[in-house]
């Protein structure tokens, strides 16, 4: 991303400070791609700032971290919103939101684990029970993944036709991996994209993050199993494709080859055939 995306952001967040009346106090942390930018205030408290243009305001990925908010997002470990403001500036809409802060380290350090992780029963009871009450959040509108989106990502990736029709669809927390996971004390992190999505995603996502540790995806499947379906089989392959898309921008490419092998494996299953 340009140096100028960079500063920008920067100044947007010594704003979003100053009209929060918090202080930074710890070191800058850039999303993927520079899309955020983030730091440690006095509180203490999290503030996160981004900048897009108009017409991506009205995206899901919006007012994920605001609208997960009261019942049933209470009973879920997880940071709680404290406020948020956004301005104009020069062609972009700026969004900054102030949540409570997290003092415990996630599991990894990104969308991909590459260290070993050997999590108790406890911490996987406790991630079940994390997410148990996402499957009362049914009166939202957002959506992961929406049908018509999904059905011609999964063509042009891997050549199955699919119908969304077909599919059992619950709200899922849209981005679980072990970035967004902490340990030894369980907290999930950052709510952005949460909404809709086909059941199992969310637990075919996080044992694609794992992909380069096979102890650990395993570990994600035995504690966290996918659902035998059709809408079990779409969630695999919606999962592959989240991460090979990555692929394709370039990042993390030692990815690629495991999941062409994992979505190949689900095809041969028959279940989207």
């Amino acid at each position: 991303m340009c140096a100028g995306r960079r500063d920008r952001l920067a100044e947007h967040l010594a704003h979003a400070a100053e009209r929060f009346g918090v202080r930074p106090e710890g070191d800058l942390v850039r999303g993927d791609f520079d899309r955020t930018l983030a730091v440690r205030t006095s509180g203490p408290a999290w503030l996160r700032v981004t900048a897009q243009r108009p017409e991506w305001t009205t995206e899901e990925f919006w007012d994920g971290i605001a609208s997960a908010t009261g019942s049933p997002f209470d009973e879920i470990p997880m940071p709680r919103h404290l406020a948020t403001t956004q301005w104009a500036d020069g062609g972009y809409v700026v969004r900054a939101d102030l949540v409570t802060y997290v003092d415990r380290r996630a599991v990894g350090s990104g969308l991909v684990l590459r260290r070993d992780a050997d999590l108790p029963g406890a911490w996987w009871d406790a991630l079940r029970a994390g997410l148990a009450p996402l499957r009362r959040a049914t009166g939202t509108r957002r959506a992961v993944l929406r049908p018509d989106v999904l059905r011609s990502s999964l063509l042009a990736s891997f050549g199955v036709e699919i119908d969304p029709g077909r599919l059992d669809w619950e709200v899922a927390h849209g981005d679980l991996h072990f970035g967004n996971l902490t340990a030894p004390g369980l907290t999930i992190l950052d709510w952005e994209t949460w909404g809709w999505a086909p059941a199992g995603y969310d637990a075919a996502v996080l044992a694609c993050s794992a992909v380069l540790r096979p102890d650990v995806a395993a570990r994600v499947r035995a504690e966290l199993p996918v659902p035998p379906t059709y809408s079990g089989a779409v969630a695999r392959l919606a999962a592959a494709d989240k991460y090979l898309s990555l692929v394709r921008l370039g990042r993390h490419p030692d990815v690629a080859v495991p999941l062409r092998r994992q979505a190949e494996a689900v095809l041969r299953e028959g279940l989207v055939a």
